[in-house]
Formats: C-alpha cells, sequence, structure tokens
C-alpha cells in the first residue's frame, strides 16, 4: 500500500468514463475507488488531479488488482514530468488522509483543501441535508441519522450554477453520531461520478476560493 492521499482521478475502461477519488499513492501506481472496477489485466488510461499535472495529461496503466471496493493500476507510460509531480505529492509534508473526515471550522493542512459552505444535498438512502465542508474528492454531510461507515451513497447536489442538480456516488468513510463534540453526520468520499459532475464541482470550489 502506497501513501494514503485522496484526489481525484479519471480513469476511461473498455469505453467506460469515469471520475472518481483515490485512496493511495506510490511512484509505481495508485489505488482507485470504484463501484465497478475494471478486471485484473485490462488497460486503463488516468487522469491524476495533482497539482502540476494538467487535467488534459494521460498515464497509461494497467490494473494488477480488482476488488469489490476499486483496482489498484500499476503505471505502464509515465512522463519524466509526471514523475516529478508524483514524486513531490509523495514528499510533501501536507497530510495526505482523505480531506472531508472531520466537520472541523477552521483552516487546515490537508492536501486538498476544504471549504466551508453549505450546499444542499440528497442522500440515497438518507434524504435531503447539507454540507459543512467541500472539497476535491468529498464532503461532510450533516444528517441526524448517518448511514454506515463504508455504505455506498447516492448523491444529488444542488450546485448554486442554476442547472440541473448533478448525481454521483459515495462511500461513507466517517460517521459522526448525534451526542457528540462534533455535529451528526457523514464524511464520504467521491467514487463514481461523470465529467460533468467533475466540470460543476471544480467551478463551484473554484468559485468558494475566490470568495
Amino acid at each position: 500500500m502506497g501513501k494514503p492521499m485522496a484526489f481525484a482521478v479519471r480513469f476511461v475502461a473498455e469505453g467506460q468514463t469515469v471520475q472518481t477519488t483515490s485512496r493511495d499513492l506510490d511512484e509505481a501506481g495508485l489505488f482507485v475507488r470504484c463501484v465497478e472496477p475494471p478486471g485484473r489485466g485490462e488497460r486503463v488510461v488516468l487522469r491524476l488531479y495533482l497539482p502540476g499535472i494538467a487535467a488534459g495529461d494521460s498515464i497509461d496503466a494497467i490494473v494488477t488488482e480488482s476488488w469489490d471496493e476499486g483496482f489498484r493500476a500499476t503505471f505502464t507510460d509515465l512522463s519524466e514530468s509526471a514523475r516529478i509531480h508524483i514524486r513531490a505529492a509523495l514528499e510533501s509534508d501536507v497530510p495526505a488522509e482523505p480531506v472531508h473526515l472531520e466537520p472541523l471550522e477552521h483552516e487546515n493542512r490537508r492536501y486538498l483543501p476544504r471549504y466551508i459552505d453549505r450546499l444542499h444535498v440528497t442522500l440515497e438512502p438518507g434524504g435531503e441535508h447539507e454540507t459543512l465542508n467541500v472539497s476535491g474528492s468529498g464532503m461532510f454531510v450533516q444528517t441526524e441519522t448517518p448511514p454506515d461507515i463504508d455504505q455506498i451513497v447516492q448523491l444529488i447536489l444542488a450546485f448554486p450554477d442554476g442547472a440541473p442538480p448533478a448525481q454521483g456516488q459515495a462511500i461513507v468513510l466517517r460517521q459522526v453520531k448525534p451526542g457528540s463534540s462534533h455535529p451528526p453526520g457523514v464524511g464520504v468520499q467521491f467514487i463514481a461520478a461523470d465529467d460533468d459532475f467533475r466540470e460543476r464541482l471544480d467551478a463551484y470550489i473554484e468559485a468558494l476560493q475566490k470568495r
């Protein structure tokens, strides 16, 4: 297992294109969270949304392990510039655990910054709620009836761009029950969405950065 690190990943395999996130990274490859992972031996084309790597840069890889929760991809064609950026990410002293798991209301030095904002979200199962914070890899959703850890939930997000709600899937990585010192809810990490979801999420986060 590489360094625990959650960041956005896009992969194309056998005609399917999925926007998801990583679980860990090393210089040879990464673990990609996925609801319907490609099989072992399949070739995939990756885009890693790491600082310094352009979104259009493609990385060829092969699936070396596949489980219900995702797959491990080993790089087969990595440019020197991409290798440098991956090494820099691995050597960074910024904590690299998923960025959205605690509903804290202060700045932190996590790998991907999270932003405090109230965004309307529907969880299925779970009903209608609001976020407490959002990042490029996930969010914390306030709810009095948090789903169980490792549960896959459907997300319907009402971005403030005037377009219809965006849909995706996420996995529950943290659960805060009512009565604790923090607001109750769940920290979820995105694991399945389309390009439109990622583009709108990125635009939303960019707007939050400029506030």
